[in-house]
């Protein structure tokens, strides 16, 4: 996951600017065991649990002794997982799905450059169970197929658009001692060219795409759950002051 950088100092602020923007909180009469919904999914504590877990994987040991740093790693995780379940609903919705051959021959890719048995060292190390690992890996497969389905493949490419992002190229290539500004290799044809070109243009596109879609799969997110989860800073603040005093 990326690195998180300092964007606000409380995490009220970190509500506001970050999850509460384009999602619903529980309605009233609905069931409040969960944390996050969609219409057909939900992630509940015990799952958030396990998931925060896994993301303090890359963080200090005493993250939780900085309130601030702490409530941005669990907003952030909420932001993630809101955008995961919103992308999971939707792919579902259109039928996406993947076979046991694509994950199998998808895990054998990913694993290759692992020595024998030390992938399997690295998530005991990290304590993260195989089956965590597997699910997330089959999910971001899932999500990334519907990505490829739904945006990048719907991208329009017209020749003057192509021609266009060659001579950038060209020019990149000319400016960076024959090195490509994004670390590709020489376009040798029309194929590669036209699929970075269809990449770049999804990436242009995502963010307006993502909105598109949660007005059609809206995103729930039970405030009230998300408060006990969040180190309240005003607290923090006061006991601090009180060991100093």
């Amino acid at each position: 996951m990326k690195d998180l950088k300092t964007r606000f100092i409380s995490w009220i602020l970190i509500c506001c600017a970050i999850i509460f923007m384009g999602c619903k909180g529980p309605e009233k009469g609905t069931d409040s065991s969960f944390l996050i919904k969609s219409k057909s999914m939900s992630i509940n504590t015990s799952d958030f649990l396990e998931e925060l877990d896994l993301k303090r994987v890359a963080y200090p040991y005493d993250i939780d002794e900085n309130s601030v740093r702490y409530n941005e790693m669990v907003m952030d995780l909420v932001q993630t997982l809101s955008n995961e379940i919103l992308l999971l609903t939707a792919a579902a919705d259109k039928g996406v799905t993947i076979t046991n051959q694509e994950i199998i021959a998808a895990e054998d890719e990913f694993k290759k450059d692992y020595r024998e048995g030390s992938f399997e060292q690295i998530l005991l190390k990290n304590a993260i169970s195989y089956s965590l690992w597997k699910k997330r890996f089959m999910e971001n497969m899932i999500m990334d197929k519907f990505i490829d389905q739904e945006l990048k493949q719907k991208i329009e490419i017209t020749p003057q658009g192509i021609v266009t992002f060659y001579k950038k190229h060209q020019s990149s290539y000319n400016q960076k001692n024959h090195e490509y500004s994004f670390g590709l290799n020489p376009i040798d044809n029309e194929k590669k060219l036209v699929s970075h070109l269809r990449l770049q243009k999804a990436q242009d596109h995502y963010d307006d795409w993502m909105q598109k879609l949660l007005k059609e799969y809206p995103v729930q997110i039970n405030k009230e759950k998300l408060k006990t989860f969040l180190i309240d800073i005003e607290k923090s603040e006061g006991s601090k002051h009180e060991k100093e005093n």
